[in-house]
């Protein structure tokens, strides 16, 4: 069993500890000490503080090195990781194991980014009476940035998180899901031990409610939030002026399979993006739409497919899905289903509770827009078919959401990718993979309801430094 103290420096003990439940069979995975206000308010203070004292002159080799070790110590600790996800988040191991050895390249890469915070040279003698002058930009620190992060990928995220915010060489306060706060510390450890000093990385495992009144504290220079869309919305009421945010949230992911298809390539893309992780991912395919060409075909294989995958214990290698993260959840993914039948909709496979709070991996049909399983996140093991007749007819709906992120069109007709591609409102479109594909050096992320800005290292660190613009007039020849 995992036991960690306040990780933040000069804190005093609150001697207030809680357990950490597995959402598989409830046995305690670890136990944390929970900050209390005292010790929140040392973390925001030793965030400012060591910002000043240390961050700003914290020269980027020395950035790259820590880092570099952080991502050694991820490659250490590979198989331990893996296992701490699953326990605390539920994700089959199979799958945490690629997110170790994604966190690992992701705080790799951080480090590379570190050593390339480049500014640029501009013209000046483009018009009469500025060409006596030099003008350049150089990248620096905004300052302490708070980290609000969720329990789907809870190292590859924190990775995200913390590891680009300091890569920009700013201090962190990092809040992990309430849920899953040991992958998080565990993360935070392996700073300390690559040399980070004491207050520049401080952790707050605590409700989310006492974490509002550090958003609005003036002290905080940037906000990452990643999670639902209830909550993400309210950062840009909160934060004091001037503070800038990045939101990560979720939509309703949307895959066409075009009649000319390969079906060998999008099933078990489709079957990967829907129920990858129990379709607890902002990306996870949702709403398909199949060309009724095709479509009695695609809905067997697809029935097929997902009565193939095996549910249960996240910490068994063979194990496709694992637990939903909390009860609460389940049961409300098991109201919406109820709801759609109730209104018309047809289970095609799955849709029952079994053992260990796990639901099976679920195919619906006749679905509409009126259905809360259809027109919001459904953030559960679900996919939704429906045929189509004509794809301009999917655009329009879809383009009638308040979702816009990553969407996927399966397809051998180049010309259908690209108009799909130019003509949906979505941030990603990707075509012939899944819409839950990443890596984590491209852009990602959402708009309108489903986010404001981009993920992703280069993009994140550029958010987290400020250009300076300097010029020089010099004395002509």
């Amino acid at each position: 069993m995992f036991e960690f103290k306040t990780k933040i420096f000069g804190a005093e003990s609150s001697n207030n500890y809680r357990d950490v439940i597995s959402p598989y069979d409830g046995r305690i995975v670890g136990r944390i000490e929970v900050p209390n206000d005292d010790a929140i308010e040392k973390a925001v203070s030793n965030a400012s503080y060591y910002f000043e004292s240390i961050m700003k002159s914290m020269p980027a080799y020395q950035r790259a090195e820590i880092l570099y070790n952080v991502a050694q110590q991820i490659r250490s600790n590979h198989e331990e990781l893996a296992h701490l996800i699953a326990a605390e988040g539920g994700k089959p191991v199979k799958d945490a194991r690629v997110e170790v050895s994604r966190a690992a390249n992701t705080v790799k890469m951080s480090a590379d980014e570190a050593l390339n915070l480049n500014g640029e040279q501009l013209t000046m003698d483009r018009a009469k009476g500025s060409e006596d002058h030099l003008a350049f930009t150089i990248k620096q620190p905004l300052g302490p940035v708070l980290a609000i992060s969720a329990f789907n990928h809870p190292v590859n995220l924190i990775c995200h998180q913390v590891a680009t915010a300091f890569a920009a060489g700013n201090s962190v306060i990092i809040k992990p899901a309430s849920t899953t706060p040991l992958s998080c510390l565990s993360i935070c450890d392996y700073f300390t031990k690559a040399g980070l000093p004491d207050g520049i990385i401080n952790v707050l495992p605590v409700a989310g409610s006492k974490i509002e009144k550090i958003i609005s504290d003036s002290r905080i220079r940037f906000v990452t939030f990643i999670g639902s869309a209830e909550i993400g919305w309210k950062i840009p009421k909160l934060v004091a002026p001037g503070v800038g945010y990045a939101l990560e949230h979720g939509g309703t992911a949307v895959a066409v399979i075009d009649k000319s298809a390969d079906l060998s390539r999008a099933i078990p893309a489709i079957i990967k993006g829907g129920f990858y992780h129990a379709g607890q991912v902002c990306v996870s395919t949702q709403n398909v739409f199949i060309h009724r060409e095709i479509y009695d075909n695609v809905k067997e294989l697809l029935v097929k497919a997902s009565s193939n995958l095996i549910t249960g214990d996240p910490n068994h290698d063979l194990t496709d899905v694992g637990p939903i993260i909390t009860e609460d959840e389940l049961l409300r993914i098991l109201d919406w289903i109820e709801e759609a039948k109730s209104m018309g909709a047809t289970i095609l496979a799955g849709a029952n509770r079994i053992a260990n709070n796990c639901i099976e991996p679920t195919l619906i049909e006749n679905t509409n827009y009126e259905m809360k399983i259809m027109n919001s996140e459904i953030f559960g093991p679900v996919i939704i078919i429906n045929p189509f007749d004509d794809i301009s007819e999917i655009i329009s709906q879809c383009n009638r959401t308040p979702f816009s992120f990553q969407n996927a069109i399966y397809t051998q007709d180049i010309d259908m990718a690209m108009n799909y591609a130019i003509a949906i409102d979505s941030k990603a479109v990707i075509i012939n993979e899944s819409t839950a594909f990443r890596v984590d050096w491209m852009p990602f992320g959402g708009a309108k309801e489903s986010g404001f800005k981009v993920g992703g290292i280069k993009y994140s660190i550029n958010d987290l430094v400020e250009e300076k613009l300097i010029i020089i007039k010099r004395k002509p020849l």
